[in-house]
């Protein structure tokens, strides 16, 4: 690899001042003059028709200036490319949390009066809440979809049949992954304003373009007009991909000709926004007795809730993308996305890989059992490796998946430990891959673009169409910019976060950014620097020069001819007082598949290994001491910071691995709806934790790099749940694992083994 200057270092984050001195402005810290405070009326069944919706005392109350529902609202079904989903609820409610109407009164106390005011008559039905009882459609969830199935996928590549049949070892398991909560630290909140025919959004957005384009068509303002920005964000983790906060402002604020703010409460943020999909997954792995992987049957029911949205992709990648880590001859899926009578279900960090790797990893332990192998063997045996093609057409071309085992079983003392063990401890093994830009069958620009402007003085500023959410994007743009003009990273503005700003993008979701958003603005920067040059060789005679350092160099060596503002002062003289803008866009190179739009989905893949020790008591109390994380993320741009997204990533998982529970009861209404019932992890939860990097270098990702944002998160469960089994004996096909749960499983155990003796006359 080249030796670079400001690329692989740890430096410190271009925004991390702000943030930590309070200077950094949130979405609920905007304040306009003459601002409304909008509400929303949230369902209290799970289903039941709307027999009658009377707002007249809400309207006649003094302060308030408008209620909405859904008769008001013209383009009411229009929210989110599915079609399927309303804004306000139109003759039924369909889950606990949908709006039936909202309000903007001149203060909060108001709004919340109003609200009370509201009559409405519910006739009640009986919902759908559990998977399985969707899965039957015996009862539906709304009568224009039959059976309860949004979204059927059925994928078969080769002879999966013919592959069963000629195995040796065959092993099933069934396995359960409940939808979880993002817990992002801040609410959704939107403030809109309507002035002079232009509709202006603040929010906390990880899909600007498309928000604009969803506002203009439920509030009827042409897209032109229409202008989104995004304020800093407090965390996303898939959570601001679809939020209907923006819409609900929007369209308060057009109706009252003022400024509407509207801020979620904690338990509307569970209520009424998109946790991730729950999933339960049915898998079968065949192998012969040398160990290698013949064919993989899964059959997936996921909860869509009560409406359709990125829930679809969800899905699909669930249903395939895991199987790219191994050399399968063949697989099979078949996939029913539900309705249920739940809240809508969407993105969720990795992007439905967490719950596909859990089933297949835990698995593939249970036939590394059978076979007499060591867990690891059986992986480095079928790791796929690069320049080829997994069975679903991915085709890899950086792998380090080998070099990422053997560094974490360094790490973790496998070879030690697995030959002496110590009771009531275990250690337990999980590989990973996900996918950097991936087209997800895209036909449109799948894309991102940027812009790099040098001014007179020398100053480089960077526009691009993506958002901060605390994944250090900026400080990244920052250093590719500061790696092309040879300047500190600290000096490069950075700007995001404004439509009328920023080159259009598809948006901040799938660890795409350091390889969309990294190669745009790489592509801007070189643009930039040859109009520079082409100005200093061709206008001012200067012959072969380059930009080094911060200089105007000559290209063969020896001193430096100026330094950049005093280069950038003559450019611009030469180009009429114009700046120098540099256009760059990156598109993946990626060919769509077939119906399912899977071929060749992205043009990176980053992989890893995650281990997990565990120390289980007698009475099931358990510890995580140590989780080793080895991610290939190719060339690490930022060092300091890829190591934050694995201590996040890591620790997120420990939470939703022991701890974190929405727990829906029949009537599909959570039990966990308040921060003191979603049990997510403190400092008290931490593991020491290993991470570390395995670093190859990807021809399509900028400077070798690909992607660290998800990766992390993705095989902690599994590698838990195979070490508690190598601690205890006890199989875990569910999560959250926890002590009363393993008690449980030990007390079945022990009546098992009590029948067993029984039976033979012991």
């Amino acid at each position: 690899m080249k030796p670079l200057n400001v690329i692989g270092k740890g430096v410190r984050r271009v925004d991390g001042a702000e943030k930590v001195t309070g200077k950094a402005l949130f979405s609920d810290d905007l304040f306009l003059p003459g601002m409304l405070c909008g509400k929303a009326l949230h369902s209290a069944y799970s289903h039941a028709e709307i027999v009658r919706l009377d707002t007249e005392k809400a309207r006649a109350l003094p302060g308030v200036r408008a209620v909405l529902t859904a008769r008001d609202v013209k383009n009411n079904k229009c929210y989110h490319r599915t079609g399927d989903t309303w804004v306000l609820a139109d003759g039924e409610v369909r889950y606990i949390g949908d709006i039936v109407a909202i309000v903007a009164a001149d203060d909060e106390r108001t709004a919340e009066r109003a609200l009370g005011l509201i009559e409405v008559e519910y006739r009640p039905k009986e919902p759908v809440a559990q998977l399985q009882e969707a899965d039957t459609g015996a009862r539906l969830v709304r009568d224009d979809k039959p059976d309860n199935v949004a979204m059927p996928l059925v994928v078969t590549r080769g002879d999966v049949e013919a592959d069963f049949a000629r195995a040796d070892v065959v092993v099933s398991g069934k396995y359960v992954f409940p939808s979880l909560h993002q817990v992002h630290l801040e609410p959704n909140s939107a403030t809109a304003v309507y002035e002079l025919g232009k509709l202006t959004v603040y929010c906390a957005s990880q899909v600007w373009f498309h928000t604009r384009h969803e506002l203009a068509k439920i509030t009827g303002v042409p897209e032109k007009d229409v202008v989104v920005r995004t304020m800093q964000i407090g965390g996303a983790f898939g959570a601001r991909n679809e939020q209907i906060t923006p819409i609900l402002a929007a369209l308060l604020a057009v109706a009252c000709r003022r400024p509407v703010k509207l801020t979620n409460t904690r338990l509307e943020e569970f209520l009424a926004t998109r946790p991730s999909v729950g999933m339960e997954i049915e898998v079968s792995i065949a192998a012969d007795r040398e160990g290698n992987l013949l064919s993989k049957k899964s059959r997936l029911l996921t909860d869509f809730g009560a409406f359709s949205s990125d829930s679809d992709a969800v899905t699909a990648i669930a249903s395939m993308r895991a199987d790219t880590n191994y050399h399968f001859r063949s697989t099979h899926v078949e996939a029913h996305g539900l309705y249920t009578n739940r809240t809508p279900t969407s993105s969720y960090r990795g992007f439905g890989n967490p719950q596909m790797h859990f089933a297949q990893e835990s698995l593939l332990d249970e036939l590394a059992e059978k076979l007499a192998m060591d867990p690891t063997e059986l992986r480095l045996k079928n790791f796929i490796r690069p320049g080829e093609t997994s069975i679903h057409g991915f085709q890899i071309s950086s792998c380090g998946l080998e070099a990422c085992m053997e560094k974490a079983k360094e790490l973790i003392g496998w070879e030690e430990k697995r030959r002496n063990p110590t009771p009531g401890k275990g250690i337990g093994v999980a590989a990973l891959v996900h996918a950097n830009s991936s087209r997800a069958g895209a036909p449109e620009f799948s894309g991102s673009s940027a812009m790099v402007r040098v001014d007179s003085v020398g100053r480089v500023t960077a526009y691009v169409g993506e958002s901060e959410i605390g994944q250090g994007i900026c400080t990244v743009v920052a250093q590719i910019v500061a790696e092309e003009f040879g300047v500190d990273p600290q000096e490069v503005y950075v700007v995001m976060g404004d439509t009328d700003l920023a080159p259009f993008s598809t948006g901040t979701n799938g660890s795409k950014l350091t390889t969309n958003i990294g190669n745009s603005v790489l592509f801007a920067c070189r643009d930039a620097k040859e109009q520079i040059l082409t100005v200093l060789r061709e206008r001012l005679g200067m012959g072969p020069v380059a930009i080094e350092d911060g200089k105007v160099v000559g290209e063969n060596g020896g001193e430096p001819l100026m330094t950049l503002p005093e280069a950038m002062e003559k450019v611009s003289y030469r180009l009429s007082g114009r700046p120098v803008i540099g256009f760059g866009s990156f598109e993946p190179h990626t060919v769509t598949g077939d119906r399912t739009g899977y071929g060749h989905l992205a043009p990176t893949y980053p992989f890893g290994v995650q281990m997990a020790e565990v120390t289980v008591a007698e009475n099931g109390n358990f510890t995580i001491d140590r989780i080793v994380s080895v991610h290939d993320v190719g060339r690490v741009v930022n060092t300091q910071m890829a190591l934050g997204q694995i201590y996040g990533g890591v620790m997120q998982a420990v939470g939703f691995t022991t701890l974190e529970d929405l727990a829906p009861n029949e009537h599909g209404v959570y039990a966990a709806n308040t921060l003191l019932e979603y049990k997510a992890p403190t400092v008290w939860e931490m593991p020491e934790i290993l991470g570390t990097f395995v670093e190859t270098n990807d021809p399509f990702g900028p400077y070798g790099a690909k992607g660290i944002g998800e990766p992390p998160i993705i095989a902690v469960a599994p590698a838990v749940a195979n070490a508690i089994y190598n601690a205890c004996g006890v199989r875990f096909r569910e999560i959250p694992i926890t002590p009363v749960r393993i008690r449980q499983k030990k007390l079945e155990q022990q009546r098992v083994r009590a029948g067993e003796k029984k039976e033979d006359g012991l």
